[in-house]
């Protein structure tokens, strides 16, 4: 098969950059011949060229990556996007009455939550969130909202809803939703040894119940965290050897500690901001709004002593946390100084080493002169090797002792 002219000098033209551009296979498609296109001494068969070459664009490695980055973010966006945070989202969850039932699985959109509790479509802007979010209580004039992390809750003076994430939309366990649900009835029913005061109105049982939860769940992760700390340090007084794996399980309990302290101060930060507030602590009273005897502002001292207990407790995880993490970082930084001093005098022994080395070839250069074929007339002379392995060995221990002591004013020096 015959190839045109002009396709022949850009084939030549192109092969110095056969680096740069890929040869596509020639595309031709049968036309018939034509004399008035046909170059003088060629023939035409026919076939006319397309495209005959094309240049391909590699992608380097950092491009690439930021390619797939892009691509990743790209499928996750759109994973969020097929879940929208608007009003028609459907929200599953669970009701439970006044007496501590549960009720049949149901759902409703966020447009009929705004429409049967009288909220405002800003209250529940955060309630389907896929991420945990930040802690908080919202009260309203009928319904208190309680977002705890994965634990979300709609609570009113004779009933709560509790709302059902989907366990792919949150990074952490529901460890706090099961420790909640855990004996939810008897703890809504105030019955005593489960952790709620006994005595307190459904509505402050329900918000007693969910802080006992959140509290509990980051005590019980700062007590396990702290059990693996101080094993970890007791292996990295006794095993030398192992301290580089010890320093890296550290790490790994250093992060876990902050993720714990973080979790503990957003939870106090969320106490404080309606301990800060009279006014909300007053309007926490639902039962007894419903019954038509509103409490007045200063009349907050149970809800008060609550979110302070709690408040208290969340507080002892971010000081103890924070405290164990200060440990940590000492012991790290003594393993640092122990690693540098080890470090020194390893340096310090290839000097030595080395000066050894340095002293052994200069003496016995002299004795590599002798070895040539040059005429010293020792060859015959009894002493001379003697003599000359004292002399290479004096001059060695010469050299090794002066290389010693300006090593030595060298460390006194640096100290």
């Amino acid at each position: 098969m015959l190839i045109s002219t002009s396709c022949s000098s850009r084939l030549r033209r192109a092969v110095p950059n056969i680096f740069q551009v890929s040869i596509i296979p020639e595309t031709r498609s049968w036309h018939p011949p034509s004399s008035r296109s046909t170059p003088h001494g060629h023939r035409n068969l026919g076939f006319r060229t397309i495209h005959p070459f094309r240049p391909i664009h590699t992608q380097s490695d950092p491009n690439s990556k930021n390619a797939h980055q892009s691509q990743r973010l790209l499928d996750l966006s759109l994973s969020f996007s097929r879940t929208p945070l608007s009003g028609n989202t459907n929200m599953r969850y669970t009701r439970y009455n006044g007496h501590g039932v549960a009720m049949p699985f149901s759902k409703l959109t966020k447009l009929d939550i705004v429409n049967q509790y009288d909220l405002s479509a800003r209250d529940l802007r955060t309630l389907d969130v896929p991420s945990d979010g930040f802690p908080h209580i919202l009260i309203r004039e009928s319904t208190l909202l309680i977002h705890m992390f994965n634990l979300r809750l709609l609570v009113q003076a004779d009933q709560m809803l509790v709302f059902h994430l989907d366990e792919t939309s949150t990074q952490e366990p529901d460890t706090i939703s099961r420790v909640f649900l855990r004996d939810l009835e008897s703890k809504l029913r105030g019955d005593p040894g489960l952790g709620v005061s006994v005595g307190l109105p459904y509505e402050l049982r329900v918000l007693e119940a969910a802080l006992a939860a959140v509290t509990s769940t980051l005590e019980a992760q700062y007590v396990l965290t702290k059990d693996q700390v101080m094993k970890t340090l007791r292996m990295v007084d006794k095993e030398e050897g192992e301290i580089h794996s010890n320093l890296r399980t550290l790490l790994e309990l250093v992060r876990k500690l902050a993720a714990t302290e973080k979790r503990a101060r957003q939870v106090r930060s969320a106490v404080q901001d309606v301990l800060n507030t009279d006014e909300d602590m007053a309007a926490m009273y639902l039962s007894d709004k419903q019954a038509g005897k509103p409490h007045p502002v200063e009349d907050h001292q149970e809800v008060e002593y609550l979110l302070e207990a709690y408040y208290k407790a969340s507080d002892a995880v971010v000081q103890e946390a924070t405290s164990l993490m200060g440990t940590i970082q000492q012991t790290e930084e003594s393993i640092q100084s122990i690693l540098d001093v080890r470090r020194n005098q390893i340096m310090v022994l290839e000097a030595k080493i080395e000066i050894l080395m340095l002293g052994m070839a200069v003496a016995t250069l002299v004795a590599g002169w002798y070895g040539m074929n040059v005429v010293n007339y020792f060859e015959e002379s009894g002493t001379a090797f003697a003599v000359l392995v004292s002399s290479s060995l004096v001059a060695i221990a010469f050299l090794s002792r002066y290389g010693f002591r300006q090593l030595r004013r060298i460390q006194k020096m640096h100290l």
